[in-house]
């Protein structure tokens, strides 16, 4: 089988397709992974290892670093999740949005099925001109109307409220994509929609929820065309068996360090990292604990050094998140189900978009004692929350037992074969 797969975002958003892609090969087929990437950064030698194609379909009107760190403070004030997608789709999507749909016309002439990101509309539409069946992968197992889970952004008033909520989250989503997604398609002569959650990021074929069952709510009902396959965790293919010396000589000692990581809400600009930094120093002098810093610090950058702190651009969190107390991280779909992975407990500092629910979402699982957002962090906050997993050891005991859960899903294998499915079922 040929499969296109289509994907924008950040590393989050690129990494289940990397996974995907990885396991599709492995099990005989032939594969094309396009990528907008808002970071730009290069995957073309994790492609030529594992013998997929990667075709990158950057952003011609991408903002640059200084504009990138700027806008990351200014989303500190902005809690309104609508606001934060108006902003997302302005600078980091809509001027994509031609080069994707031409490369989405492309990958859909050379394959038999193709999967897209919830965003990628333009891949949605080239696979309805080109009669090919597509499904979409969602990174988040709350992005659809339910009775269960209000959308992320709105305030717990009970379940009464939750049918209200989704209406409003429909009709703000709608303000910011529905007309651009509707000129596109009727420039192409397809028929209008009227609903972005329920006919532009999901389809009626297949839609692939990259969470584990062990994560999503048991209550939750999903209809037929939905399928949670887990989480499709690419990491062990970027990384070497091994970490490095530093880090290996640091986890040497007897007290576990805790790790901070904002992961791609920080970029190489020090207005970017600077009082991120700060505040976790000060939150590591007061607990008096030991800790690693992921900061993408330039290499000419030297920080204080610090006998009880490790500083490090990036490392292989499969690796280094099971020897860790905890992690202070942003959110992020990726990061949050890496630690729940690694059986560790988390504390998230909530930037943007869906990461407030991966938050809440970590207490409700309790490996968590809350969450806070961007402009909430401070030391003493921070401190609070670690010395409460300190403190409790159920916030690991309810952390592991959800890591032996994920490490049963079978995610890749359970992807490939609902594509299966629909390949034969359409063909």
């Amino acid at each position: 089988m040929r499969v296109g797969l289509q994907t924008w975002g950040s590393e989050g958003d690129i990494n289940p397709f990397i996974a995907l892609a990885t396991g599709l090969v492995k099990s005989g087929h032939s594969v094309k992974l396009c990528i907008t990437e808002v970071s730009e950064r290069d995957y073309s030698a994790i492609a030529n290892q594992y013998g997929f194609e990667l075709i990158n379909v950057p952003n011609p009107m991408l903002p640059s670093v200084d504009m990138m760190a700027q806008m990351g403070e200014a989303f500190k004030a902005i809690r309104d999740p609508s606001a934060q997608l108006k902003i997302i789709n302005t600078h980091f999507f809509y001027p994509a949005e031609s080069a994707m749909f031409d490369a989405a016309k492309e990958l859909c002439a050379s394959s038999d099925l193709v999967v897209r990101h919830i965003f990628c509309y333009p891949t949605q539409l080239a696979a309805e001109l080109a009669h090919v069946p597509v499904a979409t992968l969602y990174p988040v197992h709350n992005i659809r109307p339910n009775s269960y889970q209000a959308p992320f952004g709105a305030v717990n008033l009970g379940r009464w409220a939750i049918p209200l909520w989704w209406r409003l989250a429909q009709w703000m989503i709608n303000r910011v994509f529905l007309k651009q997604i509707n000129h596109l398609r009727t420039n192409h002569h397809q028929k209008i929609i009227r609903d972005v959650l329920t006919e532009a990021w999901s389809n009626e074929s297949l839609n692939l929820i990259a969470v584990s069952r062990a994560v999503c709510p048991p209550a939750m009902h999903w209809p037929e065309n939905f399928k949670v396959c887990g989480f499709l965790n690419p990491s062990a293919l970027y990384q070497a068996s091994s970490l490095s010396s530093v880090i290996t000589d640091f986890m040497s000692d007897q007290e576990a360090p805790v790790y901070f990581t904002f992961g791609s809400m920080l970029v190489p600009n020090e207005a970017s990292w600077l009082k991120v930094y700060e505040t976790w120093i000060e939150t590591v002098r007061g607990l008096g604990c030991r800790a690693i810093f992921q900061l993408p610090i330039p290499e000419s950058t030297s920080l204080p050094s610090e006998p009880n702190i490790l500083v490090l651009r990036r490392a292989p969190h499969s690796l280094i998140f099971p020897f860790c107390s905890a992690v202070v991280h942003h959110g992020g779909a990726g990061t949050t189900q890496s630690s729940l992975l690694a059986g560790c407990p988390s504390i998230v500092v909530a930037h943007i978009a869906d990461q407030p629910f991966w938050g809440s979402e970590l207490k409700r699982l309790g490996v968590s004692p809350g969450y806070m957002r961007k402009n909430e962090m401070t030391s003493r906050l921070l401190g609070k929350f670690l010395a409460l997993i300190y403190k409790n050891p159920s916030y690991r005991e309810n952390a592991m037992r959800i890591s032996k859960l994920m490490k049963s899903d079978n995610a890749i294998d359970t992807a490939i074969q609902a594509l299966t499915d629909l390949s034969q079922k359409t063909h």
